[in-house]
């Protein structure tokens, strides 16, 4: 507590330029709009909205699907739902490959019964589907060993085509339960390796989450309340040293981070914009994404 009290103090003594503009109406809405995902040419940008639906019994609730938007040159166009994977149930925390012909995502086992719901190992688990013309074909269970009984979510994949970073729910020596994040590989037969956690030097007994691992994929980007900070969940960038390790995290600064939660970065190909959800004043409605440059200390070495 104390460590963080004093790196507060200096941060705020010492802010970060940022400005941050909203993306416009072509992205947000009067709804809940957050976790974004982007291609590798910069041109297609997916994200989570969360909707008001209905449920089996009629019972009205709010539920989250996948919208797209895509640039060719200005402004984002309006956005449009992703039919082919949206169901009743929730679709959140896209990542998508560089080339946009995979994507991943995070499905829940739902309450209610509904022949629409994804099955999980329990909880929640990582999806994926695959771009045919220009469509996503029908989602499936990633399966063991990448899913677990336990709670998977928030995918990064990495843009060598083989690596994907996520969180998943554990249990701390402590007996606590506590979120981390771990890595994945891809063989030449399509089998994922056994999962791992990241080395201690960023996954602490705290949670650590949004993880994204910018396309150099030199650069990690995640969120954690376990590392000397503002207070509450504080986004962080780590950089891989020469022997392949991750090096020691760094925090984005102030105002970047505040005393409040802050998770869900989406740092641009060519790393110079930050994209992040924010619910401040002066937006459509809810939370909001937002855009902004990204501090030349924070930006991947592309």
């Amino acid at each position: 507590v104390l460590q963080c009290c004093r790196f507060s103090r200096e941060a705020v003594s010492h802010p970060v330029p940022f400005d941050p503009k909203n993306m416009g109406g072509g992205i947000n809405s009067d709804q809940q709009e957050y976790f974004p995902a982007i291609t590798g040419d910069g041109k297609t940008f997916l994200f989570t909205r969360r909707i008001k639906s209905t449920v089996p019994g009629g019972r009205s609730t709010d539920q989250e699907d996948f919208y797209v938007s895509r640039r060719d040159s200005g402004d984002w166009s309006r956005a449009e739902p992703v039919t082919e994977i949206n169901t009743a149930g929730n679709e959140g925390a896209p990542t998508l490959s560089a080339d946009g012909q995979y994507l991943f995502f995070t499905a829940c086992e739902e309450l209610y019964s509904d022949e629409e719901a994804r099955k999980t190992k329990g909880s929640c688990d990582l999806f994926i589907a695959k771009k045919v013309g220009d469509k996503f074909t029908n989602p499936r269970n990633l399966e063991e060993p990448v899913n677990s009984g336990a709670w998977e979510s928030q995918p990064s994949f990495s843009s060598d085509g083989r690596t994907l970073y996520f969180v998943r729910a554990v249990k701390g020596p402590d007996g606590k339960k506590q979120r981390d994040i771990f890595v994945t590989h891809i063989d030449d037969l399509s089998r994922w390796s056994e999962p791992e956690p990241l080395s201690s030097v960023i996954n602490t007994p705290f949670d650590e989450l949004s993880v994204f691992i910018h396309p150099d994929d030199q650069t990690l980007y995640f969120s954690s309340d376990g590392h000397p900070g503002l207070g509450g969940q504080d986004i962080f960038v780590s950089r891989r040293k020469p022997t392949g390790e991750w090096g020691e995290p760094v925090n984005l600064g102030y105002p970047i981070n505040t005393y409040n939660d802050e998770n869900s970065l989406l740092v641009s190909p060519d790393g110079t914009t930050g994209y992040f959800a924010s619910d401040r004043v002066g937006g459509y409605g809810g939370l909001d994404l937002y855009r902004f440059e990204l501090d030349k200390s924070m930006r991947p070495q592309v």
